[in-house]
């Protein structure tokens, strides 16, 4: 048998436990060896009609069962009353993962999606699972970027979830240099690329067109750049600030071989548009900089078509796929 990993399926009401199953349905044999161990609440399985086989915490030990299964280790069913029990479940399921992972019994977690508002009124003060499993992996908290990935592009984030007028004075020559560098290391140790290549995207239309947009550029991202061509020389290949209007047609339009292997994006949608845009059902989540793996879905939790057997397995699928593969390259 292989290695081990966590599934945690999200939010109880969305379409995370649906997108589990369908994809456990359709690969029962060859995740055999790799088993997925589910960490959640259990209604939503049984709403299913899904096969389970409750998982015993002091014996984490994978059943025998040749028939498409869920093996579950099961959420509480009970809460403080002033929490949403649906939220608390979510945020258990995470926490609990996490612990697993870290643990060293299992190689990789992966994630469903979560509603983050009802996140946070079942008693889990976060924006969402990067600083939750942030906060989860030390203290103090390590920093973490997040990355979205699928075969056609990569895209590293230096802001995440805030508001599009708080970007530029969120921008800092600290967090593009963390941004970069994980996404380096993430490279080489995951991916295993010998010398990546790094694009760094600007801020302003244009790169700033000399200041007349904006001096981001000049004053806070090109002198990050030089920082990070001075820390790995030759050992990677990093772009000046390049307009993000024309980088990512240039991108796919050119040869496999010619493509950056990542990008460093300044704000969320600068990269988020154009990753899902080119491939979303395979795209996956990545979170940089925590001391284990974790992978998962790029959607969300569908309230609206939750239960309706409408939901789209493949980006869960290709978030297994990914884990499997970073476990397998990552150095030690």
């Amino acid at each position: 048998m292989g290695k081990k990993y966590v599934v945690t399926p999200g939010d109880p009401d969305g379409i995370g436990p649906e997108v589990v199953w369908k994809a456990v349905r359709k690969h029962a044999r060859s995740w055999k060896k790799n088993p997925l161990l589910c960490v959640g609440a259990r209604k939503p399985f049984d709403r299913l009609k899904a096969k389970i086989i409750l998982a015993d915490p002091e014996n984490l030990t994978p059943p025998r069962e040749t028939k498409p299964h869920i093996w579950l280790l099961e959420a509480p069913t009970q809460c403080d009353p002033k929490h949403l029990l649906e939220g608390y479940q979510s945020g258990w399921s995470i926490e609990t993962g996490a612990s697993l992972v870290q643990s060293g019994e299992f190689s990789a977690l992966i994630t469903g999606p979560i509603h983050k508002e009802r996140l946070n009124r079942g008693g889990y003060r976060f924006t969402g699972h990067t600083d939750f499993l942030a906060a989860l992996a030390g203290n103090p908290a390590p920093e973490v970027t997040m990355m979205l990935a699928n075969d056609t592009l990569r895209v590293s984030l230096v802001t995440t979830h805030i508001s599009l007028a708080d970007v530029p004075r969120k921008i800092t020559q600290d967090k593009i240099l963390r941004t970069g560098n994980q996404t380096l290391e993430s490279l080489i140790d995951w991916w295993g690329i010998k010398k990546p290549k790094l694009a760094v995207l600007a801020l302003n239309p244009h790169a700033g067109e000399a200041g007349l947009f904006g001096n981001e550029e000049r004053d806070l991202i090109n002198p990050a750049i030089a920082v990070l061509r001075k820390e790995w020389g030759h050992r990677a290949i990093i772009t000046d600030a390049l307009p993000a209007d024309t980088f990512f047609a240039n991108h796919v339009a050119a040869k496999p071989k010619d493509r950056v292997d990542a990008v460093v994006c300044m704000y969320h949608d600068q990269g988020l548009i154009p990753v899902k845009l080119i491939d979303f059902p395979h795209t996956i989540n990545v979170t940089l900089g925590l001391p284990f793996i974790r992978t998962s879905v790029d959607h969300g939790t569908g309230f609206d078509i939750a239960g309706k057997g409408q939901a789209d397995s493949r980006s869960f699928e290709s978030a297994v796929k990914l884990a499997v593969k970073l476990t397998g390259k990552r150095k030690t």
